[in-house]
């Protein structure tokens, strides 16, 4: 940054996004978009998993235990959501929120972007959307987990 854009608090986007030039307030604000994130495929996915089914993975079915099976999933993204919520309340006091974030979305990520290339036939592109902004958080969770801010 030059002299003028110090003065004027102007960030270039590779600097918005570069995580060593953040602070508390813009992490958690980064835990409310993870949030949102989750909560974006979690409430519909719960509440119109034969939808989110077709729009995934290509599939439409009416049995009661893969729709069931299915929003539990998306009810543990929800979950998830929350903690996302908790981590942006109180910013470096949950760390093991964060951590298990880590482990899930990567795991996540791993089988749909296996179901995709390897498995289903049918998967959508969806999918692998979805696994990529996953693996996107993850990148920055791993960042917050090392050299985000701590609680003093």
């Amino acid at each position: 940054m030059n002299l003028q854009d110090m003065k004027t608090g102007f960030m270039t986007i590779q600097e918005k996004l570069n995580p060593t030039k953040w602070d508390a307030d813009i992490w958690k604000k980064f835990f409310l978009i993870a949030a949102l994130w989750n909560l974006s495929g979690a409430v519909p996915g719960i509440f119109m998993s034969g939808l989110n089914l077709r729009l995934f993975y290509g599939i439409q079915t009416t049995d009661f235990h893969t729709l069931f099976l299915n929003s539990m999933f998306w009810g543990a993204v929800l979950v998830f959501g929350i903690g996302y919520l908790i981590v942006a309340k109180d910013i470096g006091k949950n760390p093991g929120i964060v951590t298990l974030g880590v482990i899930c979305k990567s795991l996540v990520a791993l089988v749909w972007y296996y179901i995709y290339f390897f498995g289903c036939n049918r998967a959508t592109i969806l999918v692998v959307g979805a696994a990529t902004g996953d693996v996107i958080f993850v990148g920055y969770f791993v960042y917050f987990l090392m050299r985000g801010p701590k609680v003093e």
